[in-house]
């Protein structure tokens, strides 16, 4: 195969994944609550412009974004934050601009310019900037955010200890400010959604890789408490849309609730309102799965970290994988084809004599994670089937 046709093979699919989108997504207005801008001390970074053509290809009418962990943050985030204030206000509305603090400098002071400069929102690291989610340090901050009504992005992937009990604790007390708890809160989801269910002034955004996580959320809080997000540069707008809406097809989501998910909610949660909330989740907590999709998602999820990582396929996932969609009973033969075009984009990305770009790991990884989430979803399966290849 030449790089032409391989080329258009991997466009072919992407074409196929944004039909799928479109049409699960209805016609609400779509908001992505969790973005970057600036440079990151790691190497990744992502530009203005970079960010609003994301959003243009993807019908993303604004994005919440905030600086990366910065080199030159300083003590109080001053420079990074008054970065993204001033590309915020250069986007023509498209982007919202939240501050981000470091509790080694006056966080409360940053909090108050950052907000009188216009920013609209706050984002904490506990993480990157080494603190726990119980720090005395924060109460001003949750209390200046309430006072103005303002959401908290807080991070809650992985790299950290249980934190459910400090992070109920804090919605408890400050009821007017609302808490985003970013990555479907995967650090400590069942304690967490279980102290903060029914809490209107928490929501936890989608910027998780597993679509499992995403279901299982999805069983411990009504739909309300949840709102869709990217992670951009470090997910894509495709993979997390993708995958979000394959979860509220599977589980049984209405449009209304599908497109309060995109958008609805953030725009509600941006004005400074919380959502009504549903009496109960709409999912289960058991659901039977074929156990030919769970051995194929077992090597699909093996393959994830390798791609991101840029190594080879020493374990030889892509064959073990494309093997699984040769059982009958899970009628999986679709997925196969998807199998063995991300094999043959790996392939070509490390065949050459650079490491793997960001753009070879993104076009890999979205195949792949769409490989996972047509095995996840036999609902979101057939939808895909009806589509011409």
């Amino acid at each position: 195969m030449t790089a032409v046709e391989l080329h258009e093979e991997v466009a072919g699919v992407f074409t196929r994944m944004d039909a799928l989108i479109d049409d699960l997504a209805g016609d609400g207005i779509r908001i992505d609550p969790h973005t970057h801008l600036g440079l990151d001390e790691d190497g990744m970074s992502q530009t203005l412009e970079e960010l609003i053509a994301h959003l243009d290809a993807h019908k993303v009418a604004h994005a919440v974004t905030f600086p990366l962990h910065d080199p030159d943050r300083g003590e109080n985030y001053t420079v990074p934050n008054d970065r993204v204030l001033e590309w915020a206000a250069a986007s023509n509305g498209r982007v919202i601009p939240f501050c981000r603090l470091n509790l080694t400098g006056d966080p409360l002071a940053e909090a108050r310019r950052a907000i009188a400069a216009g920013a609209r929102g706050i984002k904490l690291h506990p993480r990157a900037q080494a603190f726990s989610v119980d720090d005395e340090r924060l109460t001003p901050v949750f209390e200046i955010a309430a006072e103005h009504r303002l959401p908290i992005l807080i991070h809650a992937g992985r790299g950290m200890p249980p934190i459910g009990e400090a992070l109920a604790t804090a919605a408890e007390r400050n009821p007017d400010a609302t808490l985003i708890l970013a990555h479907a809160a995967i650090v400590d989801q069942d304690r967490i959604a279980s102290l903060v269910a029914g809490r209107p002034n928490v929501v936890f955004d989608a910027s998780a890789w597993s679509p499992i996580d995403l279901h299982g959320l999805l069983t411990r809080v009504p739909p309300e408490q949840l709102v869709w997000a990217s992670d951009l540069p470090y997910g894509t707008i495709r993979e997390s849309l993708f995958a979000t809406l394959a979860v509220l097809c599977e589980i049984g989501a209405d449009m209304k609730t599908r497109e309060a998910v995109l958008g609805g909610t953030a725009e509600l949660l941006l004005r400074g309102e919380h959502p009504t909330l549903s009496a109960t989740p709409l999912a289960p907590r058991d659901r039977v799965v074929n156990l030919a999709r769970q051995r194929l998602g077992g090597y699909l999820t093996a393959m994830l970290p390798m791609i991101w990582q840029r190594r080879p396929d020493y374990v030889g996932h892509f064959g073990l994988a494309a093997a699984v969609c040769r059982d009958e009973e899970g009628q999986l033969d679709g997925i196969g084809d998807l199998i063995r075009i991300a094999e043959r984009r790996w392939d070509q990305a490390l065949a050459g004599t650079d490491r793997p770009t960001l753009e070879d790991v993104r076009e890999t990884f979205e195949i792949v994670l769409a490989a996972w989430v047509l095995a996840y979803s036999p609902a979101t399966q057939a939808r895909w089937n009806e589509l011409p290849a």
